[in-house]
């Protein structure tokens, strides 16, 4: 299966990226669950949209409540600190970090096809 490189390319066509698409909303859920907030479950059939406006009270609640889940989160996916502290400069701190925890495991799925 040959997916797309760049998220921007799924999220513009997530019907004609269907695999695509499955394959990074199953990666987020492993994701979640590794870091033991297995009661989050997102639907593999949901929009693009959807997800971003589900992931953001999500995030904030992690932010917030769960804090050491949060930052294993990000340990997990690879986030590194000097970027959230770049992310934290702009006034929608929360969507570009959801968009980069998104992008973070896309390109998990990504390459995972390409060197199968």
């Amino acid at each position: 299966m040959s997916l797309p490189q760049k998220l921007s390319e799924i999220i513009s066509a997530p019907e004609k990226n269907a695999e695509a698409w499955k394959q990074l909303i199953l990666q987020l859920n492993k994701d979640l669950a590794l870091v033991g907030l297995t009661e989050i479950e997102l639907q593999t059939n949901i929009t693009p949209d959807e997800l971003w406006r589900g992931l953001n009270p999500i995030f904030s609640d992690l932010i917030h409540q769960k804090t050491s889940s949060f930052i294993h989160l990000l340990y997990r996916i690879d986030i590194h600190e000097n970027e959230i502290q770049r992310l934290m400069a702009h006034d929608d701190f929360l969507d570009r970090l959801i968009h980069r925890v998104v992008e973070r495991s896309y390109q998990k799925v990504y390459w995972r096809s390409v060197y199968k």
